[in-house]
């Protein structure tokens, strides 16, 4: 069988460590009794789509069959380890990192093979997991456990149920014995296509915001608060006017088309009533209704056009308008071979505006526009 070996996070890898609260909950991890005995499978698998880490690859909601995944079955539910059970390999699957090929970068799962006496961690499985006391407080850490799959001679495979505390953490004779086993191979697998092979050539990301919402947060003067003392209101601390570039002496121009997503609804906030807000109405309606691009494709702006861009942030500025957008580019402008970091956005369609860091929708020149749209 071919060998499914991520960095070691055990329990505790990343912790957040907020608060005192009751046990049960905890994403992916409850609290467990009564354990039952582990399926056997054919085969180790880390890529599967219902392992539990994957609530951080796939959002909630959407699809987990992908192209890669949707060649793997679900695992079976992790439970205890069968009694004639003799493991001579042990994987620990962990989100960690990405892979890139042919198609793009993705990201990874880490795994880790391990060899040597497995009596320990047999004792270590085998412990029951605790009973949960009455008004239990537990500190609120996030636990980011492994996936543990085990391997018999034969190829016979079973994912391992981790034994828990009282407040649903892994107990920590299990991970001492998983330090004690010998680290015999380590390899990073796909998981899920994250950036194109085009866009990942052309410095774009794949997922942007439109040019208006892009305006929304740049000028509107949005603030941070602080708390102060316990008890306190929120204070504003008004965020200071970013300054508008200079694209003098730009010499040229990578280009990220964009398509622009059916219309979401956020969830609801409560702005209104924040104390030193003053977000309007119109405001207060984008904020809730957030558009974004997905990447399409990417080109470079032939000379003649990159001349144009010192002169954006001093166009005319752009008169009202509401019409749809369906397409737009972010225009990454360079200078003796470096990217700068303040990009322009164009809308290719509906208003054709052209939008520049801390600075009001202006009115692109002709020649750009027409070398963006083609």
């Amino acid at each position: 069988m071919a060998h499914y070996p991520v960095r070691f996070a055990l329990a505790g890898a990343a912790t957040l460590a907020l608060l005192l609260s009751g046990c049960a909950g905890l994403p992916g991890y409850p609290a467990a009794t009564g354990t039952p005995v582990a399926q056997l499978v054919t085969d180790v698998d880390c890529q599967a789509p219902n392992l539990n880490f994957n609530w951080m690859v796939f959002p909630e909601g959407t699809s987990t069959q992908t192209d890669l995944t949707a060649t793997h079955p679900d695992a079976p539910e992790p439970g205890r380890v069968p009694a004639d059970f003799e493991p001579v390999s042990a994987y620990l699957c962990t989100f960690y990192g990405s892979v890139d090929d042919d198609q793009g970068r993705w990201a990874a799962v880490t795994v880790e093979t391990r060899n040597g006496d497995f009596g320990p961690l047999l004792s270590a499985l085998a412990e029951p997991s605790d009973q949960a006391g009455l008004n239990q407080a537990c500190t609120a850490d996030m636990e980011l456990v492994p996936e543990l799959w085990l391997e018999n001679a034969t190829g016979d495979a079973m994912r391992a149920a981790w034994p828990r505390t009282a407040c649903g953490k892994t107990k920590r004779a299990t991970s001492t014995a998983l330090d004690q086993l010998e680290l015999t191979d380590t390899v990073k697998l796909p998981l899920v296509l994250e950036v194109t092979r085009p866009a990942l050539d052309a410095g774009c990301v794949m997922s942007t915001g439109t040019p208006e919402q892009s305006l929304l947060f740049g000028v509107t003067g949005l603030q941070t608060y602080t708390t102060g003392e316990v008890g306190e209101n929120p204070q504003p601390i008004p965020v200071p006017p970013a300054e508008v570039p200079s694209y003098d002496g730009v010499d040229g121009a990578s280009v990220c088309f964009y398509t622009v997503d059916p219309v979401t609804e956020s969830e609801p906030r409560e702005l209104r009533d924040i104390e030193g807000t003053e977000f309007s109405d119109e405001a207060l309606d984008s904020m809730l209704t957030l558009r974004s691009g997905t990447f399409e494709s990417a080109t470079t702006l032939e000379a003649d056009a990159a001349a144009l861009l010192p002169a954006a942030a001093s166009a005319p500025q752009a008169p009202a308008c509401t019409a749809d957008l369906t397409r737009f580019a972010v225009l990454w402008p360079g200078r003796a071979g470096t990217r700068l970091a303040s990009p322009i956005q164009v809308e290719l369609d509906g208003c054709q505006r052209l939008f520049v860091p801390a600075s009001e929708a202006r009115v692109p020149a002709p020649a750009l526009l027409a070398a963006l749209i083609g």
